[in-house]
C-alpha cells in the first residue's frame, strides 16, 4: 500500500454524479445547436456526441439502479461512456483541423477497453480497476488530440487553440491522475479512494464546461476567419479580390514602417488582352475557365510573401516584394511570357491568349494604395495602346 498525505472531505457522489449528467446536458444542447446552425462542418456533431455520450451514460446508469438491485456491472456504464466521449473527443478534432478522420482505430480500441473494462468485473475484480483502466484509455485517446491541436497551434496561434490546448492538456492531466489516485492501493484505503473521486468528479464537471467553451470559441474563431475570407478571396479563383489587397498592402506597410533599404514593393497589374473575344466565341464557361487558369499560373510566378489578386473581370494583380524596378520588370516579362505559352484547357477545348502588364512602385511609403494602383493601371492601359502584349512602367 502507497500512503499519501493527500486525504479530501468525502463529498455525496451520488449528487455529483447528477450535476455530472445535468451539465453533460446543457454543453450537449449548447454544442447540438453550433452543429445544426453550422450543418455540422467543423466536426461540430462530434464534439455535440462527446457530451452526450457521457450524459446518456449516466442517464443510462441511473436508469438501472432504479429498476433493478445495484451491481458492479451497472456502475460501469458510466465508465465506458467516458471512452466513448474521448473518442469522439478525437475525431472531433480530427474533423476540425480537416485531417481524415480515420475513426476505426479509435472505435476499436473503445470497443477493447470496454471489453476489458466489463470482463475484469465479471472475474470479480473491484470497480476501481474499471474506473482505471477507463480512465487510462481516455488519457491516451485525448493525448493524440493534444497533439493535432498542438501542431495546429504553432501554425496558426491565436486564442482560441491556445484555449483548446490548455484545456485539453489539463483534461488529459485530470484523466491520468485521476486513474492513479482512485485506487485504494495509491489513497491508502477504500475510504480515502472514495473520497479522492468524488473530489475529481467535481474536477471533470469544471472541465466539460471548459470544453465547451473552448469549442465555441473556437467554432467563433473558425466562423470569422470564414467570414474574413468571404470578404477578402475571390471566389472563381481563390486569389485575394481588390478589399483584400488594400488591406494585405496596408498590413505590409506597417510590418515595414522604417525600412529604409532601395528594394521595396512592386505592383503589377495584369489584364487579358481581348478577353470578350473569348467569351463571345468559346461561352462565359470557357472565361471562367481560363480566368481559374490565370490565378493558378499568377501563384505559380509568386513567392509565399508576395500577393496574387483578381481585381475584378478579367484584370488581375500582383504585389512583388522586396524587389528593384528592374527586377520587377523581368518577373513581368517572364510571367508575360508564361501566359503567351499557356494553353488553357476548357469545356470548349484548349484556348490561348496574351496579357498586357503595367508596373508601378510606390514613390513614397505615405503614397495612398489608390494611388499606387492608378498609376499601374495606367501603364497597364499604356501597354494596351501600344500594341498589347506588353509590358510597360510607371514613372
Amino acid at each position: 500500500m502507497l500512503p499519501t498525505p493527500f486525504h479530501f472531505p468525502a463529498l455525496d457522489v451520488p449528487t455529483l454524479l447528477t450535476v455530472y449528467q445535468m451539465v453533460a446536458t446543457l454543453m450537449m444542447l449548447v454544442t447540438v445547436g453550433g452543429a445544426w446552425g453550422t450543418r455540422g462542418r467543423y466536426g461540430m456533431w462530434f464534439w455535440a456526441g462527446a457530451f452526450a455520450s457521457v450524459a446518456l451514460a449516466q442517464l443510462v446508469r441511473s436508469w438501472l439502479l432504479a429498476v433493478a438491485p445495484p451491481s458492479l456491472l451497472t456502475m460501469t456504464v458510466g465508465h465506458i461512456g467516458g471512452v466513448l466521449s474521448s473518442v469522439l473527443v478525437l475525431l472531433g478534432v480530427r474533423a476540425f483541423l480537416g485531417l481524415p478522420l480515420r475513426w476505426q482505430p479509435a472505435a476499436l480500441f473503445a470497443g477493447l477497453v470496454a471489453l476489458g473494462s466489463v470482463s475484469a468485473l465479471t472475474l470479480g475484480q473491484p470497480l476501481w480497476v474499471s474506473l482505471s483502466l477507463t480512465l487510462s484509455a481516455s488519457a491516451l485517446l485525448r493525448c493524440f488530440a493534444l497533439r493535432h491541436i498542438f501542431r495546429a497551434w504553432r501554425v496558426q496561434g491565436g486564442f482560441a487553440l491556445s484555449l483548446m490546448l490548455l484545456v485539453l492538456g489539463l483534461s488529459v492531466a485530470a484523466h491520468a491522475l485521476r486513474a492513479l489516485t482512485s485506487s485504494p492501493g495509491f489513497a491508502g484505503s477504500s475510504e480515502h479512494a472514495v473520497a479522492t473521486n468524488s473530489v475529481w468528479l467535481l474536477v471533470f464537471i469544471a472541465l466539460l464546461i471548459a470544453q465547451a467553451f473552448a469549442v465555441l470559441l473556437l467554432l467563433n474563431s473558425e466562423l470569422q476567419r470564414s467570414l474574413w475570407s468571404m470578404i477578402e478571396i475571390d471566389p472563381l479563383t481563390g486569389l485575394l479580390n481588390r478589399r483584400g489587397l488594400k488591406n494585405r498592402v496596408g498590413r505590409l506597410r506597417q510590418r515595414g514602417a522604417g525600412d529604409k533599404a532601395e528594394l521595396g514593393m512592386v505592383v503589377a497589374m495584369i489584364d487579358f488582352d481581348h478577353f470578350k473575344d473569348i467569351n463571345d466565341r468559346h461561352g462565359h464557361a470557357a472565361g471562367d475557365a481560363v480566368l481559374r487558369g490565370l490565378g493558378r499560373l499568377l501563384l505559380s510566378h509568386v513567392r509565399p510573401n508576395d500577393l496574387a489578386v483578381r481585381m475584378g473581370g478579367e484584370e488581375f494583380a500582383v504585389v512583388w516584394q522586396e524587389v528593384s524596378a528592374e527586377d520587377a520588370v523581368k518577373l513581368a516579362e517572364r510571367l508575360r511570357l508564361s501566359v503567351a505559352d499557356e494553353i488553357f484547357s476548357t469545356e470548349a477545348g484548349a484556348i490561348q491568349c496574351t496579357v498586357s502588364i503595367g508596373i508601378a512602385m510606390p514613390r513614397s511609403q505615405d503614397e495612398a494604395v489608390d494611388d499606387l494602383l492608378g498609376r499601374a493601371d495606367a501603364a497597364l492601359y499604356k501597354a494596351k495602346r501600344e500594341g498589347r502584349n506588353r509590358v510597360e512602367r510607371a514613372y
